[in-house]
């Protein structure tokens, strides 16, 4: 090795950054282009790497040189300051986790990185999935649903330095941050298998990946879902001046055609704030809020119930709206969540009717199982009128759901009478489906369908 490579060995140990345009360079023979953000990505791997930081969690728009920076050039660069360095990659996809990890090993075996980190490759390394070099570093790469079986990232022995991590990569596809089943498999397949493969308490986990849902797993880990103390690098497409994250890849002018295009994708993927202000499904300005004296008070009102008895506010809340029809709009008196166990909801009910002022005459629950627990007390226990919500709405998607049930609301046909719970019932309706909970767009479908949709209508006159 030449004095001139020696200088450059140690720059390169160095600096993560000057690694990147170094290997980067002379594999794909062209510059690694450098913004602010590649530099906060690289200094946060360093802190990694250097033991500062066990749990990270880097949110970044799409396409922004996460996967490069953050798994290809930092694991090869890892394994050039640390051989035995052992990681296990995970994305949403099989294809995407063995891509990434087989061109992380084509880092390894370029001329330029072995002039420098002379290394071999065992024999049997020719795996995308799976390779090792000849002290026992390497890689087992798979998608995040994939079994991770014989392999475990780090180092067995404590206090010995940096050996290794878990890069998790997108472990959810845009297309399924909408389904909750799949959602929550991805954060319990965290919780219950992956934090699980390190070989220490201090190897370090990484997870990068774009806001696609407030319950992604970025959120459930920031949420305190797994227990963990996480470090989180935030890195939206504009800051709070407007002033583009990269501007080589977006201008302002770009980025605010993508916010009017679709205002829930730009909102999560790219504003890493994945419940907007507005858009979506329906619309807060849709809801027309009037006096409840301009209605007569001769009506008779309907109490709709989304049961979920429970205090733990990590789940769902019992919803509650009272409505009514009234010369062809639906008309909602109230719309209210509570935490709440079952014994203590069925006594709030009745409380809740009667401190309404006005005549609720019927009540009808969701005919979920906590929905028929609800209904088996209330008819036990109270003298309420209380059935079951029959409508196809039950057993249809949320989405699909609020969405035939979007027309009536534009159409002015559906109008809040006014009070305080004004304001977070918009504020839930006008993010679904990237808000949180639910139960008031759910039960305003319900609403919306008995009274327009079905032969059985809310008002009896």
């Amino acid at each position: 090795m030449t004095n001139e490579e020696k200088v450059l060995k140690v720059k390169c140990e160095n600096s993560l950054l000057f690694y990147a345009r170094y290997i980067y360079k002379e594999v794909h023979g062209r510059n690694f282009a450098i913004s602010p953000h590649f530099i906060e990505v690289a200094n946060t791997l360093e802190r990694v790497y250097n033991g500062e930081i066990t749990r990270l969690i880097i949110n970044i728009p799409p396409r922004y040189g996460k996967t490069e920076l953050a798994i290809k050039i930092f694991v090869s660069w890892c394994i050039a300051k640390a051989n035995s360095s052992k990681f296990i990659h995970l994305s949403y996809s099989d294809a995407l986790a063995l891509d990434n990890s087989a061109q992380t090993k084509e880092y390894i075996q370029s001329d330029s990185f072995q002039r420098l980190w002379g290394m071999d490759l065992k024999r049997d390394a020719q795996s995308k999935g799976k390779w090792f070099n000849e002290f026992g570093g390497g890689m087992y790469a798979t998608a995040s649903g994939g079994a991770i079986t014989g392999f475990g990232a780090g180092s067995t022995t404590i206090n010995e330095g940096f050996g290794g991590a878990i890069i998790i990569d997108d472990p959810l596809k845009p297309d399924d941050a909408f389904s909750e089943v799949k959602r929550k498999t991805v954060n319990e397949r965290y919780n219950n298998t992956i934090r699980s493969r390190v070989n220490s308490r201090e190897t370090p986990i990484i997870l990068i990946m774009q806001r696609l849902h407030e319950e992604d797993l970025s959120g459930f880990l920031l949420d305190g879902g797994s227990g963990e103390k996480w470090e989180h690098l935030c890195l939206p497409a504009l800051d709070t001046d407007n002033k583009p994250l990269w501007e080589q890849k977006h201008t302002f002018k770009e980025l605010e055609q993508i916010r009017q295009a679709n205002r829930y994708t730009f909102a999560g993927q790219y504003m890493q704030t994945p419940a907007p202000d507005e858009g979506g499904e329906w619309r807060k300005e849709w809801f027309e809020i009037v006096d409840l004296n301009t209605l007569p008070s001769n009506l008779r009102w309907t109490l709709l119930i989304d049961g979920a008895y429970t205090k733990n506010t990590k789940n769902d809340p019992t919803g509650l709206q009272i409505g009514t029809k009234h010369n062809g709009n639906y008309y909602i008196l109230s719309s209210i969540d509570k935490y709440m166990e079952l014994p203590e909801l069925v006594k709030f009910i009745p409380q809740h009717i009667i401190a309404s002022g006005v005549n609720v005459s019927m009540s009808k629950v969701e005919p979920k199982a906590s929905g028929k627990s609800i209904a088996q007390l209330i008819r036990n226990q109270t003298r309420l009128n209380i059935s079951e919500i029959k409508t196809p709405f039950v057993n249809s998607s949320k989405i699909e759901n609020a969405r035939m049930s979007s027309p009536y609301i534009e159409g002015g046909r559906v109008k809040l009478i006014r009070g305080n719970w004004n304001a977070h019932f918009l504020n839930q309706v006008g993010t679904f489906p990237n808000a949180k909970h639910d139960e008031h767009v759910d039960l305003t479908c319900y609403g919306i369908e008995d009274t327009f949709m079905n032969n059985s209508r809310i008002e009896i006159r």
